[in-house]
């Protein structure tokens, strides 16, 4: 006789507590496991709170231009907007490459040294947002950091023990999901990065963030080499805040657009500062 699964066991790390099981007993579908499975990748890089972080740490320094070792300027609104599609699309293809590869292929690879190369590659990106470090390649980078985060994507369908069949529909849900809530997330940080890069406050905004960064991302790189901290704790309990995460960008994004309105409203509106408003805008548009 075989064994069937109807619900799925789960804890609440923030009570510590095991919520009652949910069993469903009515008729299944191919579209309900679709559905399912499309809810199951959301809910996986919502809470994967490593991998929001290497791609928003990659994207935060993306409007600034490099020289001489160090981030001074800004590039053109449009060039910024080029740097951070290419690095979100470079991710997208690197992690769902490396997803459908070893999902289908059923590699076994081990788990800490994939969960270790993530926490090394967002150390390394921490490091970027301070200091230059590959200037220009951000996408080539995401790409090659990327397929790292697939392999690790792939760990959550190898436990499902999935026939062939089901694996490829359960792929194609899984990583639809993954994908549909990084575009939403990236599209909900988008304002805040361009509007904090022209903030007088931007280079001690960007150190504070990428040092909160390489904290966490030293904190997992222990914990996965097997020296549990409480630095890693506190960074995966971060994934249980979902609900705040979102709330605080929305708002963050909505207040930026705000910004960005009102001060050309109120440049337009003054004389002298009109003219300037416009030549700023013609030199941002030839540069980019």
């Amino acid at each position: 006789m075989s064994a069937t699964q109807v619900g799925t066991v789960r804890l609440d790390v923030r009570s510590m507590t095991v919520p009652a099981l949910t069993v469903d007993l009515g008729d299944g579908s191919a579209w309900r496991g679709f559905v399912a499975m499309v809810k199951l990748g959301g809910d996986h890089i919502l809470t994967g709170t490593d991998h929001l972080l290497f791609l928003l740490i990659l994207l935060l320094p993306a409007p600034l231009l490099a020289a001489g070792g160090r981030w001074s300027g800004l590039v053109g609104a449009r060039a910024a907007l080029g740097r951070i599609g290419r690095i979100t699309i470079a991710f997208t293809v690197g992690h769902s490459v490396a997803l459908a590869a070893t999902a289908l292929g059923r590699l076994e690879i081990p788990g800490w040294p994939v969960e270790a190369f993530i926490a090394l590659s967002i150390l390394v990106g921490a490091v970027h947002a301070i200091r230059p470090l590959f200037a220009g390649r951000e996408a080539v980078v995401a790409g090659v950091f990327g397929l790292g985060h697939g392999m690790a994507f792939s760990f959550v369908l190898a436990e499902m023990q999935l026939s062939t069949g089901q694996l490829v529909f359960s792929l194609l849900g899984f990583n639809l999901g993954i994908e549909l809530v990084q575009l939403l997330l990236v599209c909900l940080a988008l304002p805040s990065l361009l509007v904090i890069a022209r903030m007088r406050v931007q280079p001690a905004l960007r150190v504070g963030g990428a040092l909160l960064t390489g904290t966490a991302a030293l904190g997992w790189l222990a914990d996965r080499l097997g020296m549990p901290n409480p630095v890693a704790r506190a960074a995966d309990s971060a994934g249980s805040h979902t609900t705040l995460m979102l709330a605080v960008l929305a708002l963050a994004a909505i207040a930026a657009v705000g910004w960005t309105l009102a001060t050309r409203r109120r440049a337009l509106s003054e004389p002298g500062e009109g003219l300037s408003l416009r030549l700023r805008l013609r030199r941002l548009r030839a540069e980019s």
